[in-house]
Order: structure tokens, then sequence, then C-alpha cells
């Protein structure tokens, strides 16, 4: 994968993933909610979740579709 992270150290947790690996950040950050939710680390996998729920409403709001020849318009 040779994606440019968007911004820079200083940005906004979340925002420096790229539009096209948004998917892959979301099931990445659940995965690891769930493993520090094994390793009772609660707070950072907390962290995980929040940041999963805000790479999902910004796929919602940036990607017009995922799979375009399955829409019903």
């Amino acid at each position: 994968m040779s994606s440019i992270l968007n911004g820079n150290k200083n940005s906004p947790k979340g925002s420096r993933v790229p539009t096209d690996l948004l998917p892959t950040a979301i099931r990445y950050e659940a995965a690891r909610a769930l493993i520090f939710d094994k390793l009772g680390q609660h707070n950072r996998s907390n962290e995980c979740l929040v940041l999963k729920r805000h790479y999902e409403r910004r796929a919602m709001e940036e990607c017009t579709s995922i799979n375009p020849e399955h829409t019903d318009v």
C-alpha cells in the first residue's frame, strides 16, 4: 500500500486516513478494540472504537457508494 497520509502529525485524530483506505482503517480499529478489550485495556479499546465510529461517519459522508452496481436508484 502506497497511499500517502493526509495532514501532518498535529492533525486531528482520524483525519489523516485517505478516503480509499477508510474500509481498511475501520476493520483495523475494530480488531484493535477487541484485542485491547481482551487484554483488559478498556481505555485503549474505547479509543479504538471512537476512531472506528469516526471513520464510519467519514466513509458515509465521503463515499458515494461502496458497490455502485447494487444501487436501487
